[in-house]
Formats: C-alpha cells, structure tokens, sequence
C-alpha cells in the first residue's frame, strides 16, 4: 500500500484512534490483494486501494467515545455512527479526491445485496462494484480484529461467515473473489497493527 495513502489517514486524525487507522490499512490491504488477482492497472489498483483505505474516514467526524463504547448504543448514537459514510464523502472531498469511484466506495459501503443497507438502501448490482468489494473486506477484517462489540472469529469462521451472507448482506461474486486471496495473504495482512 503507498505510504502516502498511511501518510494522509494519520493526518487526517486516525492516528487518534489506531484501531480504525489499523483497520482501515488492512482494508486497503486487502483491496490490493483483490485488486491483483483482477489484473487491475497498476493506476486503477492505486485508486481501488485507496478507497478501500479511506472506507472509514468520515469517523473522524464521530466522536471518538461511540467508537469504544462497550455499552449498546442509543438510537441517537446509533444514527451518528451511520452517517459516516456522509461525512467520509465530505472529508475525501475536501481533500482533492474526484474520482467517482472513490466517492461511490466511502459512501456505499454499507450497503447491503439485499437491500437493508445504509446510508441509500441500495440493493444488488445498484451499490457500486468497488463498496460491494469493500464491504466485504471491512466485515472480514471487524470479524477477525478484537472489538468491544464482538468475539474475534477465526479467519475459517469469519470465512464461514461470510459465505452465509453471501446473496443477503455481501455480493456472492465479492464473497467468491475475497475468498481466492491466498490464505497466506490473508493471514500477513490480519497480523497488521
């Protein structure tokens, strides 16, 4: 991953909370990883990967105490954290990012195939390729990393997961490309802090 896309994540304030500037660098590791196995062009795997990397980026927007909080959230609280992919289209925008793409990825992310996703209830082929892609990595890597809001899942039962999902919260053909990542890949990039 360009040290530049770390750079820019540290700077925009993550580094505050490291374990959403770790998490979104194994995003956008895992990304890479896919983005090799499609034979992007090396331009078009650049932005992919930084998309996926910047997933996450309107939390600098969310108080950081809802991010940690052990306890369940309050609807008002809960409402906060889901507007993130608004604020992350606000903040990649600031920064200069143009690309489409890139835009589509931050916001939709949260989308889900069937359609009882966040923030647009996109459903299907309607949620732009790359946030289906992503979804699917971000899921992965919040099942396999300590959180206050779950049990860390083996890379097979997260797996396991994921393909329970596949055709309700992930894109089948996402879930499929995730799972081709060599097993070696998978577990460099899970070690990541």
């Amino acid at each position: 991953m360009p040290n530049l896309i770390r750079s820019e994540l540290h700077a925009l304030g993550l580094r505050k909370d490291r374990a959403t500037f770790s998490h979104s660098v194994r995003v956008g590791l895992l990304a890479q990883a896919a983005a090799r196995l499609l034979g992007m062009p090396e331009d078009e795997e650049r932005m992919f990967t930084a998309a996926c990397s910047f997933h996450d980026i309107g939390k600098v927007l969310v108080p950081r105490e809802l991010l940690v909080k052990r306890l369940p959230l309050d609807e008002a609280e809960r409402e906060l954290i889901r507007r993130h992919p608004l604020f992350g289209v606000r903040v990649v925008r600031r920064l200069g990012w143009r690309d489409p793409r890139m835009i589509a990825t931050v916001r939709s992310h949260h989308e889900r195939w069937d359609g009882t996703g966040y923030p647009d209830g996109l459903r299907g082929e309607g949620i732009p390729q790359w946030a289906r892609l992503c979804a699917v990595f971000d899921s992965f890597d919040a099942m396999v990393q300590a959180r206050a809001y779950n049990r860390v899942k083996t890379t097979a039962e997260a797996a396991d997961e994921l393909r329970r999902q596949s055709g309700l919260q992930f894109d089948p053909a996402s879930v499929e490309l995730f799972l081709s990542i060599p097993e070696i890949a998978i577990e460099k990039i899970r070690r990541y802090r």
